[in-house]
């Protein structure tokens, strides 16, 4: 199982758009973690391929700020992030993890790619697809879940998708 994670699109679909047709024969869900809930909705009139997505702090909807998936026997804890103070770090999303039981987080907010992988837990923050801050370029990140979890971080510059590491 692929995921493709975005964060922060604030209504600037166009690199989305890019990074799904680039991998959209390798990926089998999109995992959307807030700031702007309403770019979901044209991704999902465009493409065949089921999404998961949070609210963000900029998102003014019913959708709930954060949700736990349960893909192939590991537990997905998603948000936003803007309620765990991740500019200071993401102890706090280690912290719910661990109160939880699960074993990945996703989080967004900050717009800058961060991974951390201790205790069998990995939490990413895929960065700004849109509107990087302290990174130079829109970032995603293609989560693998399989008898391994593993991810990658990729960038997009001058049209180009390529793989980088934080």
């Amino acid at each position: 199982m692929k995921a493709l994670v975005f964060s922060d699109s604030h209504g600037y679909i166009k690199n989305m758009i890019k990074a799904i047709d680039h991998f959209k024969d390798e990926i089998d869900i999109i995992i959307h973690l807030g700031d702007y809930v309403d770019d979901v909705s044209e991704l999902l009139y465009l493409y065949d391929i089921p999404i998961y997505n949070v609210a963000g702090n900029n998102d003014f909807t019913n959708i709930p700020n954060e949700k736990i998936l349960n893909i192939e026997n590991n537990k997905i804890f998603i948000t936003h992030g803007h309620e765990y103070n991740v500019y200071f770090g993401a102890d706090r999303i280690y912290y719910r993890l661990k109160e939880i039981g699960a074993n990945i987080g996703l989080y967004g907010h900050s717009h800058t790619p961060f991974a951390l992988a201790d205790d069998d837990i990995i939490i990413l923050n895929p960065g700004s697809i849109s509107y990087p801050r302290r990174f130079p370029n829109p970032s995603f990140a293609i989560l693998c879940i399989d008898e391994n979890i593993s991810y990658k971080f990729y960038k997009i510059e001058d049209d180009m998708i390529e793989n980088f590491k934080i």
